[in-house]
């Protein structure tokens, strides 16, 4: 993308005189940025804007141009397109507005855009967007005029949204740290988020890639490509309204929604998420400081009081505090004035007034090898400590890239004092002291837990064995011209070579009584038909059923409740400790996705579930397993027996790979696994399927 962001020359299209033009505003920001490229203004009136003469049409151009910037009626945006492509044009960035985000019956004009811009092999930022900046090359083309040229740094910021975007840039560039490329991505009709994240993962001159996103159009390719990024990625991901909401019919596509599973894929490549653009920037801050080695933390303080707050914070979040050396503690006596302050780490600096006298115990506290990382203090009124003050963070960023250890500086001062180090300052700080021990907590967990080795997030393998007997049993299904019902789906789970605790389909009175002697009392009874989706719910179960007449009982009052029965399952009844749940779906944007969580009738109230892409290996279904909250319960707990996950992590691999063989598959559910108090087998109870289009 490099001609994208450091092009020779930019035909900026629909350029006018008129005082009303945002056009003018892109020529302004060039010249501001201070674009040494060539500018071409163009706009069917002619005429002269900012001093560069505005040609009439893009065919008048004297020589082919690395991009053109096209800010127009939609209406016009496919010809005006393909004039440039026509001249060689192999790069646009198309600022118009009036395409889909207008109404459903824009599409056509969408259409003719990619049409054309795969005619002319013209890739394009947006539509409907607010341009692209790149602070070290100058070319800077949104079309509302900039106040001032931005702080250049080693961020990247991907925004869907232009305005979110330069809150993002401004708020950069006025904590010590800047930004170097900036993309409103708009409706990513052609270059979207995979795009720029594979390109600036390559770009040496990028070191943070930050997106905003309110969607994905790629989103499984998104996450796969983050997670063998080298380069950490901070993702603020809104619009987290579940996708499904209108097609879901089962726990589990309620359950693994758009913004559950988001979090989930988040971790498990390594992606820093955030919810607002004050956390952006705070991570952001961190990952611009030397990488943070181990947990081991020393905090000096110009207030006590601050330095009791961090501790508490460190506290919190894991750090530790080894205890300082003694040339540091001997350097702090020497120079404090009454000597009251009792000395350790975190370090009570409120008795020494000589801020050179900071810098060099900072210096000192580095060279301890058990010390990973310093967070210092500075509460200060500027007025008669300025120089001091910038004099101290430059020393400090110089030892930071010296022992390569970061120093988080967090700065209180009063606001106009605050305004002028914005201004100034060239190296990252804080303005709380939880901000700068969170993001430092953040930038750990990235270069540690995060880059353990991931799951393959859904690599195709062979068909399974059952695959042909499983293709057959759909097929069936299709013929019917209905949805599975209950006995159907238990059906596929015993292909799939899954527990199911016994059971038998009835119809008559004399078969569900031998159906209960077969089986074995106690038994329960569940009522099949297709209009019973959550059957508990719908009073078409009944439970603990001990003997012939409440067997009569259960049977009379499930063919009088006014169902429009199919059948009858007689199953055995199933007492256990813990109950899990086990389901796929098919995800409107992430693809085929499997959950496992704790389940039975508390599944949606805990929402304790681990969601991945499929397919997945058992290995990787045991580790989704481990990562629930109620992990501890399934392993054994005050005389509880742990369970044997072996098969659990097997019948979630199988259902993995059955979505990912059989697309005409929307939702499974097996809900619930039930486990024995003795660490039994898990069996399942009960199961729902739904499939396309039937």
């Amino acid at each position: 993308m490099d001609p994208l962001f450091d092009p020779r020359s930019v035909a900026v299209v629909g350029v006018s005189p008129s005082p009303e033009n945002l056009g003018k505003n892109i020529i302004k920001n060039l010249r501001l940025f201070g674009f040494r490229g060539t500018i071409y203004p163009i706009g069917p009136r002619g005429g002269v804007v900012e001093g560069y003469r505005v040609y009439e049409s893009v065919k008048e151009l004297p020589e082919p141009v690395d991009v053109a910037v096209i800010l127009t009626p939609a209406r016009f945006v496919p010809d005006l397109l393909a004039e440039c492509g026509e001249i060689g044009v192999r790069w646009a960035v198309i600022q118009s507005g009036g395409f889909r985000e207008s109404g459903l019956e824009r599409m056509d004009l969408e259409k003719q855009v990619l049409d054309t811009a795969s005619r002319y092999d013209i890739r394009f930022v947006g539509p409907n967007c607010l341009g692209v900046m790149d602070t070290t090359t100058g070319f800077s083309v949104p079309f509302i005029a900039l106040p001032a040229v931005y702080r250049t740094g080693r961020t990247a910021i991907m925004a869907q949204s232009g305005g979110m975007g330069l809150s993002l840039a401004e708020a950069l560039s006025t904590a010590g740290v800047g930004f170097g490329k900036f993309v409103s991505l708009g409706n990513k009709l052609n270059l979207d988020e995979v795009d720029y994240l594979t390109s600036m993962v390559d770009d040496p001159k990028t070191d943070i890639l930050y997106f905003y996103l309110e969607d994905f159009k790629r989103g499984r390719e998104f996450f796969e490509f983050a997670s063998r990024s080298p380069k950490p990625i901070v993702l603020h991901k809104s619009n987290t309204s579940p996708l499904s909401r209108t097609i879901a019919q089962s726990h589990t596509a309620a359950l693994a929604a758009d913004d559950r599973l988001v979090d989930h894929l988040a971790k498990e490549a390594g992606v820093v998420r955030v919810r607002s653009v004050s956390e952006a920037v705070k991570v952001i801050k961190g990952f611009s400081l030397p990488v943070l080695r181990g947990r081991r933390l020393a905090v000096l303080s110009r207030s006590g009081g601050h330095a009791v707050v961090a501790a508490d914070t460190c506290d919190a979040l894991g750090f530790t505090f080894p205890p300082l050396a003694d040339e540091v503690l001997n350097e702090v006596q020497r120079h404090a004035r009454a000597g009251v302050i009792r000395l350790g780490n975190p370090l009570d600096l409120g008795d020494i007034y000589d801020l050179n006298v900071y810098e060099g115990l900072v210096e000192k506290v580095m060279r301890q090898p058990d010390i990973d990382g310093v967070v210092h203090i500075h509460v200060s009124h500027m007025a008669v400590e300025h120089d001091a003050t910038m004099r101290l963070l430059d020393d400090l960023k110089r030892h930071a890239a010296v022992y390569r250890k970061p120093v988080a500086v967090v700065v209180e001062v009063p606001f106009k004092d605050r305004v002028a180090l914005e201004r100034e300052a060239s190296y990252p700080f804080f303005t709380d002291v939880r901000d700068a021990l969170e993001a430092l907590s953040a930038q750990h967990w990235y270069y540690t837990s995060s880059k353990r080795a991931r799951p393959s997030m859904g690599t195709k393998g062979a068909k399974p064995p059952w695959f042909e007997t499983a293709q057959a049993w759909i097929q069936s299904r299709k013929e019917a011209g209905r949805q599975p019902l209950l006995h159907e789906c238990f059906e596929l789970l015993e292909i799939l070579g899954m527990s199911v605790a016994p059971w038998r389909l009835v119809k008559s009175w004399s078969e569900v009584q031998n159906a209960a002697e077969a089986l074995g009392y106690p038994v329960a009874l569940k009522a099949v038909g297709s209009d019973l989706v959550h059957k508990s719910d719908q009073g078409a179960v009944v439970l603990g059923i001990n003997d012939a007449t409440a067997l009569d009982k259960a049977w009379r009052s499930l063919w009088t409740r006014g169902f429009s029965l199919e059948g009858i399952v007689v199953q055995k009844m199933m007492v256990g400790s813990r109950e899990m749940i086990v389901g796929a779906h098919r995800d409107p944007v992430f693809g085929s996705v499997v959950l496992v969580g704790m389940g039975g009738i508390l599944v949606e109230l805990l929402h304790d579930v681990s969601v991945c892409l499929t397919p997945l290996s058992s290995a990787e279904a045991l580790e989704m397993i481990h990562h629930l909250r109620g992990a501890s319960l399934l392993k054994g707990y005050r005389g509880l027996r742990p369970l044997d996950l072996t098969e659990v992590g097997e019948a979630v691999s199988r259902l993995s790979l059955f979505m990912d063989c059989f697309p005409a598959v929307r939702e499974i559910d097996i809900n619930p696994i039930i486990f024995g108090d003795q660490g039994e087998a898990g069996v399942a109870v009960d199961g729902h399927l739904l499939l396309e289009k039937v």
